[in-house]
């Protein structure tokens, strides 16, 4: 389990909740809690068990009487079966509650209401919410996301752990094994601006059947996969953007979290795009806290 805190101002809407109401977003892989504490929002971030045991034994040591459960995310109703005999409950949309948390974060950083965007939330998979002056629309998403990254490296690595495959993501350099547009067409063409010259012609390319590449290492790969998922999600939201004429991209979700290689790429994309990425502090929580909201 991981914790964390946000300290609430004293006109902040949310310090208004009764403090026996608890914000849980079930995830596929990650569940999310929230409640209040002493003016404090309390954050805690827990694997998605299929018996929901840690949970159970969480809510058991909360020392709040007459506990009201707000939950949101895919096994939000398994969970509410489990638990109807014991717990009052009710489920809420996820897009509904993931864009009033991220409505709540961005005004905790902006001090300002969230504008029309999207919001894309890259989790186990992705999906694409375009949040609008009024209500929202969920208008896309991808199989891609921390699920894919976590399967691939468990296969070739056996790393199960996510921060330390973040970590050595990290160290790592993708060029090793990617093939850059630059790798292909030489200095003197002038037909290849030097803006396209660093995009992806192919990732891994330089990995193929020609000839065995030796010149890498774990985290180069991992950085380069990261970095693939970045840039096939982040073109999938900067088309959605123009579609929809909206200049802010709110990347969120628990694969967003700690990792740098992604919100370089993601940002990058944006940037040449004439678009704004926008992270947002412990956005992971953000169902949750929405949850906790409605």
């Amino acid at each position: 389990m991981e914790a964390f805190s946000i300290q609430l101002q004293k006109d902040e809407p949310l310090s208004n909740i009764p403090h026996n109401v608890i914000g849980i977003d079930l995830g596929q892989s990650l569940t999310k809690l929230v409640h209040l504490e002493n003016k404090h929002l309390i954050l805690s971030v827990f694997p998605t068990e299929s018996n929901f045991k840690n949970i159970l034994a969480y809510l058991q040591n909360i020392d709040l009487t007459n506990i009201k459960l707000n939950l949101t995310g895919g096994k939000a109703f398994y969970f509410q079966q489990k638990i109807k005999n014991d717990y009052n409950s009710t489920m809420f949309n996820e897009f509904e509650a993931n864009v009033n948390g991220i409505d709540f974060l961005f005004n905790l950083k902006k001090s300002k209401s969230l504008p029309e965007a999207l919001i894309i939330t890259i989790g186990t998979g992705s999906s694409i919410i375009l949040k609008k002056e009024i209500g929202f629309e969920h208008v896309g998403g991808s199989a891609l996301g921390g699920g894919f990254f976590m399967a691939l490296i468990k296969l070739l690595y056996n790393i199960t752990s996510y921060n330390e495959a973040i970590e050595l993501a990290q160290k790592g350099d993708r060029y090793k094994v990617d093939l850059k547009v630059a790798d292909i067409y030489s200095p003197e063409d002038q037909r290849v601006n030097a803006i396209f010259r660093e995009f992806t012609a192919a990732s891994l390319g330089k990995i193929n059947s020609r000839g065995k590449n030796e010149n890498y290492n774990k985290g180069d790969l991992l950085n380069s996969l990261i970095c693939m998922i970045g840039e096939n999600l982040g073109t999938i939201a900067v088309e959605r953007a123009k579609n929809h004429d909206v200049k802010y991209l709110i990347f969120c979700g628990g694969f967003v979290s700690n990792n740098k290689p992604l919100k370089q790429v993601l940002t990058l994309l944006c940037t040449i795009n004439k678009k704004k990425a926008l992270f947002l502090n412990h956005s992971m929580f953000a169902g949750a806290i929405g949850a906790l909201k409605l």
